[in-house]
């Protein structure tokens, strides 16, 4: 029998609580890295993601209000203190920051922009007993999309900067100012 779909309003409030926890998080480790980053090529596509994120988060915080839900603060902060907490992983240096966070950080931060182009598309096609702006969410589909797109291109720059070094039977490399972390 078919029929017609109605929206799970609780398990829609725990997905939205999950998404506004995680762009929370979001938000503070981008522009936490943009900052540590200013003035290199990690900071040149960080900083305006970090903007980015911020006013997906309100859309986020803003269409959870109107379909009459609410962020779990405790989520949030829990969240919040789990993301204090990773940036304690061990990085192969004991006293400073090391080429290798920014490479893990870059590619954790792709793998949670493609989660949130997900949730995206999840919210876009949710029946319509649900008020949800579709063409605000296929325009932060796209953003998404090209976010993933200057994630993975910061990747392949980095990659090869941060995992390789020059052959001791290769010539001393000329210095080179566009370093991606430098």
């Amino acid at each position: 029998m078919t029929g017609t779909r109605r929206t799970d309003r609780d398990l829609l409030a725990i997905y939205l609580d999950d998404h506004v926890a995680g762009a929370t998080v979001g938000v503070r480790r981008v522009a936490r890295m943009a900052r540590a980053y200013a003035g290199t090529p990690v900071g040149a596509v960080l900083g305006p993601l970090a903007d980015e994120l911020r006013d997906e988060r309100a859309f986020l915080l803003a269409a959870t209000e109107r379909l009459g839900l609410r962020a779990s603060r405790t989520k949030i902060v829990l969240a919040a203190a789990g993301e204090r907490v990773g940036r304690l992983a061990p990085n192969g240096r004991l006293s400073r920051s090391s080429p290798l966070s920014a490479l893990l950080e870059v590619e954790l931060l792709r793998s949670a922009v493609m989660g949130k182009q997900s949730g995206w598309r999840s919210l876009a096609q949710l029946p319509a007993d649900v008020d949800v702006d579709r063409a605000r969410l296929a325009e932060l589909d796209r953003q998404a999309r090209r976010q993933v797109d200057d994630l993975t291109a910061l990747l392949d720059r980095l990659r090869p900067a941060v995992l390789t070094r020059p052959s001791a039977a290769a010539p001393p490399a000329p210095p080179q100012d566009s370093s991606p972390l430098r």
